[in-house]
């Protein structure tokens, strides 16, 4: 005869999957609502002044910068990190995954 599980009164564990969900989409509504709405009002701005192209090449530069140091940022890191291990690799566990022997 199988076994069952007696949870405690009360305790729902997809409710509270669905509470973190929901508290999750409000906290990113709440935090990204005003700059999407920041930027949507300055697109408008710009657009009844006649500048949207200047608004929309300006965001598209600023974007590309972002990209371009968040690359280099993690290509630095991921060097540095694996001049590292190579470094202290007698000091590593054998055996592991951790391993540079098997090339992956």
């Amino acid at each position: 005869m199988p076994e069952s599980i007696d949870w405690p009164r009360g305790y729902k564990p997809r409710s509270r999957r669905r509470l973190l969900i929901i508290i999750a989409v409000a906290a990113v509504i709440l935090f990204g609502g005003r700059a999407a709405l920041s930027y949507y009002v300055d697109a408008l701005w710009f657009g009844s002044l006649g500048y949207a192209d200047v608004f929309w090449k300006t965001l598209g530069m600023q974007w590309g910068i972002f990209a371009a140091f968040a690359l280099a940022t993690f290509a630095i890191l991921y060097g540095s990190f694996l001049a590292l291990k190579r470094a202290h690799l007698p000091d590593l566990p054998r055996g592991t995954r951790f391993s540079l022997d098997d090339n992956r």
